[in-house]
């Protein structure tokens, strides 16, 4: 067992005999599918934490060539990335550990801290996803703050762009808000498709975020506190982020139009 990395804080042995009972122990944040999430809590050793594991589906053939000689397995990428936003000042659940190839089933595992947040971009730009809870007291709370989460939001991004930081997976759920003294912190999750080092025009940067949002109404918000950051009218930021929501919309709509015929060809197979 060569491929791994440990931050220097945490014991090896505690770590692989957690992984060793990955099966038995913990409770699930993602359901086994393509990859699954464990919420497993260590107490042992004068060692106790709450640990988030992420264990990775099989790559198939290609995409392990790919991992071992040219990009590393999305473990690895995942524990360094976070570690190189960290030395940039960006947010995200401290990395603890990864492990490629891990016990018989030959697994790649990523282990970081399970941080405990209040709410994720979801709840702030997808309100019709809360129709059913809208009236409840915490979604009410949160309908009170979302605009200024929103602008809060929208300055954070612009850090992200202007520190040459493009996050391939930048959706509603990799985002986690912490509310602090009535400000907000944004700690980014799912790690392992990003690029650092990049420099960004107002197009690139508004397709970055064309994922996070839909509503015309949120959108026009961030557009306004992110021009104010980059110092372009708000009308050109907002028609450059328009046009890249409206290609994800045409996307997300063909690709669940054609899913029944995808999933019957990848059974033939």
């Amino acid at each position: 067992m060569n491929n791994y990395k440990i931050n220097k804080n945490y014991e090896k042995e505690i770590l692989v005999k957690t992984l060793e009972n990955f099966d038995k122990i913990g409770e699930y944040v993602v359901e086994p599918g393509r990859n699954e999430i464990k919420r497993v809590v260590i107490d042992e050793k004068n060692f106790c934490k709450t640990l988030n594991i992420k264990k990775f589906k099989k790559p198939n053939f290609i995409s392990n060539v790919i991992y071992k000689y040219i990009k590393g397995s999305k473990a690895k990428r995942s524990f360094e990335y976070a570690k190189k936003l960290l030395e940039k000042k960006i947010g995200t659940p401290e990395p603890i550990a990864y492990f490629d190839k891990f016990g018989k089933d030959k697994r790649d595992y990523y282990i970081s801290e399970d941080l405990k947040y209040d709410f994720t971009c979801r709840e702030i730009f997808w309100p019709e996803d809360y129709e059913e809870v809208k009236e409840e007291n915490w979604y009410k709370k949160i309908e009170e703050k979302r605009e200024k989460v929103i602008r809060q939001f929208a300055k954070f991004s612009y850090e992200l762009h202007e520190k040459g930081i493009y996050f391939e997976d930048y959706s509603p759920g990799n985002v986690l808000i912490i509310e602090k003294s009535k400000n907000y912190e944004f700690y980014l999750v799912d790690l392992n498709r990003m690029k650092f080092d990049v420099k960004m025009s107002i197009k690139s940067r508004m397709k970055n975020v064309s994922r996070m949002m839909e509503d015309e109404k949120l959108a026009k918000i961030f557009c306004n506190e992110y021009a104010k950051y980059c110092k372009l009218p708000e009308k050109v930021v907002y028609k450059n982020l328009n046009k890249f929501i409206k290609k994800h919309k045409n996307y997300v709509f063909i690709m669940d139009l054609t899913r029944p015929v995808r999933r019957a060809f990848k059974k033939k197979k």
